[in-house]
C-alpha cells in the first residue's frame, strides 16, 4: 500500500496516477484537504436556493453542475425531487402542458389509431411531446393486454 493524494490506495492505481476516489475529487476541483461546499446544513440550503433560481431562470443543468462542482445526474435528480423546472423549455418554448398528465382513453385512441397523421401532428393535437406519443405507440403495440380497448 502506498499513499495516493488523500487515502491509502493499492499500488497499481497509484502507479497509473490516481485512484478512482482521488480522481473523482480532482475532477470536481477538490484538493486533498477540501470538502464539498454543501456539507453543512446552511451551505446546502444556500446552494439549493442558488441552483434552483438559476434553473428556473433557464440555465442548463450542465452549466450549473460545472460551476457548483456537482455531478449533472445528481443535480438533475435533486431538481426532480425539489420539483424545479425551468420557466421555458428549449428554444424559448414552454413545456408541453399535458406532459405529466396520465393517458386517458381518448388520448390513447388518437395517439394509436390516427395513422393518417404523423406522430408530430398527433403530438401537437394532444399537446404532448413527440417522444411521449412515439413511446406510447411503441409500448402499446408490444403490450400483451389491451387496457384502453383499442386493438
Amino acid at each position: 500500500m502506498s499513499v495516493c493524494a488523500v487515502v491509502w490506495c493499492d499500488r497499481t492505481s497509484v502507479v497509473r496516477g490516481l485512484c478512482k476516489r482521488c480522481y473523482a475529487r480532482y475532477k470536481r476541483g477538490l484538493g486533498p484537504n477540501q470538502t464539498r461546499q454543501y456539507t453543512t446544513r446552511e451551505t446546502r440550503e444556500r446552494v439549493r436556493y442558488e441552483v434552483a433560481e438559476r434553473r428556473i431562470a433557464g440555465e442548463s443543468i450542465a452549466d450549473i453542475a460545472a460551476s457548483v462542482g456537482i455531478n449533472e445526474s445528481t443535480l438533475g435528480k435533486w431538481f426532480r425531487e425539489w420539483d424545479v423546472r425551468p420557466a421555458a423549455g428549449k428554444f424559448g418554448r414552454s413545456l408541453a402542458p399535458n406532459q405529466w398528465r396520465p393517458w386517458t382513453r381518448d388520448d390513447a385512441v388518437v395517439a394509436y389509431t390516427r395513422t393518417d397523421l404523423s406522430i408530430a401532428e398527433r403530438a401537437e393535437l394532444l399537446g404532448r411531446s413527440y417522444t411521449a406519443v412515439a413511446g406510447f405507440v411503441r409500448d402499446y403495440r408490444q403490450r400483451s393486454g389491451d387496457p384502453y380497448g383499442i386493438k
